[in-house]
């Protein structure tokens, strides 16, 4: 799937009282700033969309297209902030939701790897979700 359909996907598991707000943006001003900007419930938080295929052994690397460096390097000043951002990885089976102060690590992970540091994990059909609503705030 492409990042485009994964945001719309995405969207729609999170909208689900209407009250949230979700943006995709493109920023050319400041690289390596993520996809979606959110605020849900009065928790604002960032989050780069990375679309892969399910690799064929889950001991593979999962990632084609890598977070580049300004990525890494715009995760780590929001972490260091007290920002909330996220990495969602959308294949052809599942989306993996991993914490922002990991992307320095994710480029070199397996799938397995991965799954072993997500916060939350969902295979397809991808429905509204509170648990998703609940973690992208900070809960659990």
């Amino acid at each position: 799937m492409s990042e485009k359909k994964d945001f719309q996907l995405f969207k729609k598991a999170v909208m689900l009282t209407g009250l949230e707000r979700i943006e995709r943006i493109e920023n050319i001003l400041a690289p390596g700033t993520p996809d979606v900007n959110f605020c849900i419930d009065g928790v604002d938080g960032w989050l780069e969309i990375k679309s892969a295929k399910e690799p064929a052994k889950l001991t593979s690397k999962l990632l084609k297209h890598k977070l580049s460096q300004a990525q890494m390097n715009w995760f780590k000043r929001e972490s260091n902030a007290g920002g909330r951002s996220y990495i969602l990885i959308c294949t052809d089976i599942k989306w993996i939701l991993i914490d922002g102060r990991d992307a320095d690590n994710i480029n070199r992970m397996s799938g397995d790897e991965l799954y072993d540091i997500s916060i939350w994990v969902q295979y397809y059909p991808i429905l509204p979700c509170h648990r998703l609503k609940r973690v992208l705030k900070g809960g659990k």
